[in-house]
């Protein structure tokens, strides 16, 4: 009966899902988008010190995928990646790659938390958002009575522009709609998967308002779309069926104790 009922939720979860995928015009394809976002991987994990930390390394990969297996959209390989540094930020390249910083981690005060960050990423890789940027730059450049007899002959010019996304790339600066998608497919992710998805506005809000500047790089690449919380909180009643809310884990806790101490 357990099986059924889970089996039910899945299918309503799905369709209900569908009114929160709506990726926007793309020159890229799908595997373009995997193949680009390889490169700008090699790269990355040459440029930033990461944490091999085996333990927290299983425990990153079970809860995005976790997360993954109730997204909408295409089935991207999702990968993820620890970046040993204080700051709170975390990005995602096109196609899946997923790199999170330990001071994230650390700034985390759930599991459901944390969860809504990689929810809100992986739904950037989802809505195919770095290359919708990128057709829209490659776009830009044509004039537009030459532009239709282009498109599906622009392999040149899309290779040079998918040599670009790369850490810091103005294609993985967000724009406040793409935000704003992000959030709302986020949170059916996280209602799916069983996190309250207040709990992913809640760490956002939390940021926005720390001083120092301890999530400049995040919130740069991430503008608030304004009235986060009020928008989730609207959502909330249309995400459709989930399974009762685990907000933290014990597993959480250890990870959180071993890289964050008492913070």
């Amino acid at each position: 009966m357990r099986l059924r009922f889970a089996a039910v939720l899945l299918v309503l979860a799905a369709a209900q899902s569908s009114r929160y995928y709506k990726p926007g015009w793309n020159l890229f394809s799908p595997q373009q988008d995997v193949a680009y976002g390889r490169q700008a991987e090699a790269a990355a994990l040459r440029q930033l010190p990461l944490l091999h930390d085996a333990a927290a390394q299983q425990y990153l990969a079970a809860l995005g995928d976790k997360l993954a297996r109730h997204l909408s959209g295409l089935r991207f390989p999702y990968r993820f990646h620890i970046v040993r540094r204080k700051a709170v930020n975390a990005f995602a390249l096109p196609g899946g790659p997923i790199f999170l910083y330990t001071g994230t981690i650390c700034f985390a005060r759930n599991e459901a938390q944390l969860a809504g960050v990689l929810a809100h990423e992986e739904s950037h890789v989802a809505l195919r958002h770095s290359t919708a940027m990128a057709s829209k730059q490659y776009a830009a450049s044509i004039p537009l009575g030459i532009l239709g007899g282009l498109i599906g002959n622009a392999a040149g010019g899309l290779a040079q522009l998918g040599a670009k996304f790369a850490v810091g790339s103005v294609f993985l600066k967000y724009s406040r709609d793409m935000e704003s998608q992000a959030d709302a497919l986020g949170a059916q992710d996280m209602n799916a998967a069983g996190y309250d998805p207040r709990q992913m506005a809640q760490f956002f809000e939390r940021l926005e308002a720390q001083p120092g500047g301890g999530g400049v790089q995040f919130l740069s690449d991430h503008p608030n779309p304004g009235h986060r919380m009020a928008a989730v909180e609207a959502e909330i009643p249309t995400l459709g069926p989930h399974p009762p809310y685990t907000n933290d884990s014990a597993a959480f806790r250890r990870l959180h104790a071993a890289l964050c101490g008492g913070r």
